[in-house]
């Protein structure tokens, strides 16, 4: 029997809905997505403690800031933006996103994607 479109949306939703559910509740530092696009408790740099803090650009505090700050987050918050990849024209060739937390290949592909 084939489905309808209003089938698989229904399915998909009570799916989602379950699963977030059933899903444990994320503290709020676990949650937190920084300007680069990485969940602040996946980078190693906050994992190291050598993060003076995450956040997005536009959150980014003034104590932050002066706290030898991750370029990435610094540069975001000067352009007054909150995320580099929904922000910023240049995100396909910064510098600073290189092995912070993106590899180059990763880079590459999502400027393959944008170009198609």
């Amino acid at each position: 029997m084939k489905k309808s479109r209003r089938d698989f949306l229904a399915i998909g939703t009570a799916v989602a809905g379950a699963s977030a559910l059933a899903a444990p509740a994320l503290a709020a530092d676990e949650a937190k997505v920084a300007a680069c696009g990485l969940a602040c408790s996946a980078c190693p740099l906050m994992k190291a403690g050598k993060c003076g803090g995450c956040s997005t650009g536009k959150g980014a505090s003034e104590a932050m800031l002066k706290k030898k700050p991750c370029p990435v987050l610094l540069c975001a918050a000067k352009k007054g933006i909150d995320y580099c990849g929904t922000g910023c024209k240049m995100f396909t060739q910064c510098k600073k996103l290189i092995g912070r937390p993106y590899a180059q290949s990763f880079i590459d592909k999502i400027g393959a994607r944008l170009k198609a």
